[in-house]
């Protein structure tokens, strides 16, 4: 239609489609629900001669930027790939609001459906179109009053939800595992005048998920199928959302609060420092892969652990079927050697060359005491600077959120541009978060110190018998614990290879020495400082055992 001053009457009999939107369950309820649209929508058509051949119906789709509409998407999608001569000559819509809420983006859009493709919009409940250029700016301005509304919500309403959020409300379904009561909760056994989140019987078994993630070293796969013994359905995706959601730790993430975390009024089913634990185990695995537990108990040295000394690459392992015997390789150098040790076997099995060497790091109960009494010393020295270290981060943690609330002031008063506001506070936040986890993982309780410290003695006392007890799992974890950079070994000299320990057995090797080198009358270098310990973490949850 090439005609300049077009009326309704000039699309008799033509085809046209329809596109209705509601972005909240309210407006659903309140009389503006898709049907209620629809039927006036087709009411209209019927009484002007429009034939509706399509309809496009959004629910609970926000409009306040384009990209959200994926029904409005899908419509432009159809009409770029629909024939001219097939294409609806007008799209029919309620009202301009329910067009969109996006201000220049939605203008921008009915100026390209009439300029590329002939197609024009009519809004059935206030007769505004975009037959002609003066239509066109009215109906612009309506869809800008639109965007102004928005905008005045927001300043109205935003200020409430922060301040709902900071006094540990919470907005939306609870996660998985607890139950939601309030005065708006759509189960009306949960209807209550106030709101109360509780632990509810699934959230009992995802809470002790929670305790064989982080303690137990399981894979999600043996997770899902533990829970799902207890009847409780988790997907991948699901969990992986959990292991992440500080809802958990009884705390609340929000947009709202700018990176900032408030406690919640709920009982949490894990600490602060346990879910900060969890992230740095899930950001290992992330960066290293886990392997997979399944089938592998007969060979419990890990990949990645058992190290060939004669090329500095890793073992795997395998069964030899026709033998039935277990054999870990080195692909690299194509040699192997026997898991464990047999009557026909000439060489000893590595599983007993490496309990061998666990042996090797257990002491006599004549320097027990003197052990204790030299790794409290060394903690006291290390827990001595704890309090400065405190005072320092919350100094710097201090200035870091004043520089931030200056910065917000100045973007608020038109100092600074939104783009600098963005990117140099994305830059302070991440700093804020990182000196909080710092914060968070100062050790704080000696008395934990005191059981990390019984714990550790009785493993030193019989090392090898300690880690036979333990599961796969576990084994792992010990694994890792004792030889940080892996298991060196020389399939060439069939020897075990000085690889480096952990600072704890460390220790403990220098304090035997040192015991038995005075027995004999030597002089010995100086048994280590604390540097041996700095960083280890002596909560006896750093062991995971």
């Amino acid at each position: 239609m090439k005609k300049k001053n077009l009326t309704l009457s000039d699309f008799n009999n033509a085809i046209v489609w329809s596109y209705t939107r509601v972005s909240t369950k309210d407006q659903f309820v309140n009389n503006g629900s898709i049907e209620t649209q629809v039927n006036r929508i087709k009411a209209f058509a019927k009484a002007n001669n429009l034939i509706i051949t399509q309809e496009f119906d959004a629910e609970y789709e926000s409009s306040k930027r384009l990209n959200t509409q994926s029904t409005l998407g899908e419509l432009m999608d159809k009409i770029k790939k629909t024939h001219a001569s097939k294409r609806p000559k007008m799209i029919l819509i309620w009202s301009p609001s329910r067009f969109g809420r996006a201000g220049a983006e939605h203008i921008q859009l009915f100026v390209s459906l009439r300029k590329e493709f002939n197609v024009y919009l009519y809004s059935v409940s206030t007769d505004n179109h975009t037959f002609n250029e003066r239509a066109e700016n009215e109906f612009s301005t309506q869809l800008l009053y639109a965007q102004k509304e928005n905008f005045s919500r927001q300043d109205t309403i935003i200020p409430g939800l922060i301040n709902s959020l900071e006094n540990g409300k919470v907005f939306g379904r609870s996660p998985k595992g607890y139950d939601h009561y309030g005065p708006r909760v759509a189960d009306p056994t949960k209807v209550q005048a106030y709101q109360e989140i509780k632990i509810n019987a699934e959230g009992k078994f995802i809470k002790e998920a929670f305790k064989m993630k982080i303690y137990k070293s399981c894979t999600d796969v043996e997770i899902m199928q533990w829970l799902s013994s207890k009847g409780v359905k988790i997907s991948k995706q699901r969990i992986s959302e959990i292991w992440r959601n500080q809802f958990y730790t009884g705390r609340i993430s929000n947009s709202l609060l700018n990176g900032k975390l408030v406690k919640g009024t709920w009982e949490p089913m894990i600490t602060a420092r346990e879910f900060n634990q969890l992230q740095r185990i899930l950001s290992r695995s992330n960066q290293l892969g886990i392997a997979k537990i399944s089938g592998k108990e007969t060979t419990p040295l890990a990949p990645k652990f058992l190290i060939c000394s004669d090329c500095n690459d890793t073992m795997t392992s395998y069964l030899n079927k026709a033998k039935n015997i277990h054999y870990y390789k080195c692909n690299c150098c194509n040699k192997t050697i026997n898991a464990s040790t047999s009557q026909k076997s000439l060489n000893t099995g590595i599983h007993d060359l490496f309990n061998e060497v666990l042996d090797g790091f257990s002491f006599s109960d004549d320097i027990k005491d003197l052990f204790s009494a030299q790794l409290k010393k060394i903690i006291n020295d290390e827990m001595s600077n704890t309090s400065e270290t405190k005072k320092n981060l919350s100094r710097e943690l201090n200035e870091l959120k004043t520089n931030y609330d200056n910065m917000e002031y100045r973007y608020a008063i038109n100092e600074i541009s939104k783009d600098i506001f963005d990117r140099q506070g994305q830059k302070i936040k991440e700093t804020i978060d990182q000196k909080m986890k710092e914060l968070e993982n100062v050790p704080s309780k000696k008395s934990n110190h005191e059981k990390a410290i019984n714990f550790f003695v009785k493993i030193a006392e019989n090392p090898s018998k300690f880690y036979t007890s333990l599961d796969y799992s576990k084994k792992r974890r010990f694994q890792s614990l004792l030889f940080p950079k892996g298991f060196q070994y020389s399939i060439k000299n069939r020897k075990y290879r000085t690889s480096k320990t952990s600072a704890l057995f460390e220790l403990t090797n220098s304090i035997s020495k040192h015991y038995n080198n005075e027995k004999e009358k030597t002089h010995p270098q100086k048994v280590a400082g604390s540097r041996l310990v700095a960083g280890t973490g002596l909560e006896p949850v750093t062991f995971g055992l």
